[in-house]
């Protein structure tokens, strides 16, 4: 009887010291890690939430920009931290979707197992723009433009597997179009290059190119979305030409398999509070960022089935990695 109340004590004791510890996260720092250089969606929507979450957890919420290898320096770096809650990632579409399916088993990290999923926080349509020196006004005019320069255009994106290079790259499969890809470490430096004409075409978000097409740096020609984005309701879809046509770049907070459930709740719960708050969701609308909020599980089995549709469309188009 001794042995078996000894046993219950220990056990009770195993059991308790996890929530113990959970229920005194944090204790330091959180940090949030970024696949790209500032200035991109990711980077936006990160240093608008810190603020919120740095109230709501007691604790610095640290934003670190880690870019590089099209996001996968920054997912790797996350996949393979303790689960301790203080690591977390500002995944994305491209490194957490279509990277994986673009590089299959050579991708360091499984999109899937080697995370556990926190919230989705945003939807964004990319806006096609063209550096004004090139002759179009359209979405019909740039292709037939490509067409008569085919093989002679370059087009930049955020990098390989970025939304921008397979929102091309679909492109280029339903209209035979054929440009060379340039990729580069993030939205930041393509998108330089687009003003300054070095490449003369680029898929990127709404925040990101947007404030350049009402400026008129560069020409706004189409969106990716179904629908007409409110922002720039002049901008056509691409749908409208090429019917079926649709890429978004969504983003969402993950942390390290196995990190404590009740601290994947604590997260989810401040950083649904921030959503709702005009000054973060309100705010990100205003750029063309489509907020969101919901349960962890629901943005897993989201971000489950990006990884198989964008599978589907590699193996489709027959893409390789460049």
């Amino acid at each position: 009887m001794r042995t078996t109340r000894r046993g219950l004590v220990l056990g009770g004791l195993a059991l308790a010291g996890p929530a113990l510890a959970q229920g005194e996260w944090p204790q330091r720092p959180v940090r949030m890690v970024i696949p790209y250089p500032p200035g991109g969606a990711s980077d936006i929507i990160a240093r608008l939430m810190a603020p919120h979450l740095t109230a709501s957890l007691g604790q610095t919420l640290v934003v670190e920009n880690r870019p590089g290898a099209n996001g996968f320096i920054a997912a790797e770096l996350v996949a393979r931290s303790a689960p301790d809650g203080y690591t977390l990632l500002m995944g994305n579409a491209g490194p957490n979707g279509m990277g994986p399916a673009l590089y299959g088993s050579r991708t360091p990290f499984d999109p899937i197992a080697d995370f556990t999923p926190v919230m989705a926080v945003s939807v964004v349509p990319q806006i096609m723009a063209v550096n004004p020196a090139v002759p179009v006004r359209s979405f019909p005019e740039f292709i037939a433009y490509a067409r008569e320069q085919q093989g002679k255009l370059s087009y930049g994106s955020a990098g390989i597997g970025s939304a921008g290079h397979m929102a091309m790259e679909l492109l280029k499969s339903l209209t035979g179009i054929q440009l060379t890809h340039l990729p580069y470490r993030g939205s930041a430096p393509s998108t330089a290059d687009l003003l300054a004409g070095v490449i003369p075409v680029n898929f990127d978000t709404v925040p990101v190119l947007l404030p350049h097409v009402q400026a008129g740096r560069v020409r706004g020609i189409a969106v990716t979305s179904l629908q007409r984005v409110p922002e720039a309701p002049d901008l056509q879809t691409i749908a409208e030409t090429v019917p079926g046509f649709e890429t978004v770049s969504w983003g969402g907070v993950l942390a390290p398999a196995g990190t404590p459930a009740p601290i994947i709740a604590r997260l989810n719960a401040a950083m649904r509070e921030a959503m709702a708050r005009p000054d973060v969701g309100g705010a990100l609308a205003r750029q063309g960022i489509q907020p969101q909020s919901g349960p962890p599980e629901a943005f897993g089995a989201y971000v489950a089935a990006e990884v198989r549709k964008w599978t589907e469309v590699v193996q489709r188009m027959g893409l390789r990695p460049e």
